[in-house]
């Protein structure tokens, strides 16, 4: 799990770079080059990359910990020591909640 949290760690910073990379990029397009509009396409692709990669670090990196969490869940519930399962105590129910008996059914009278 070690390993997997590093190498996602650097994913992330490189999708950091390209954002920045792209915003620079894009940037220079609008002031330096007069809106430019293959610096500034170029720029926004990258960022728009860049934000994919940290998005999807992110879900990874949740992922990571979930798989974390439900291992040590696990190890611990087989830790335990087994213990026999006893049914449920029921208690008779009153009368009163007792299913009344079905009188059948009752053809309504049909008015004319």
């Amino acid at each position: 799990m070690p390993f997997a949290r590093i190498v996602l760690f650097l994913v992330a910073v490189a999708g950091w770079a390209v954002l920045g990379f792209g915003g620079w990029i894009a940037w220079r397009g609008v002031v330096l080059y007069a809106g430019d509009a293959v610096l500034m396409g170029t720029g926004g692709g990258l960022m728009l990359g860049g934000l994919l990669v940290i998005a999807l670090t992110v879900g990874a990196l949740a992922q990571v910990a979930t798989a974390r969490d439900v291992a040590a869940l696990r190890r611990l519930a087989e830790a335990r020591p087994a213990r026999a399962a006893a049914p449920p105590a029921r208690a008779e129910a009153p009368a009163k909640l007792r299913p009344v008996p079905d009188a059948g059914r009752v053809e309504p009278r049909l008015k004319r």
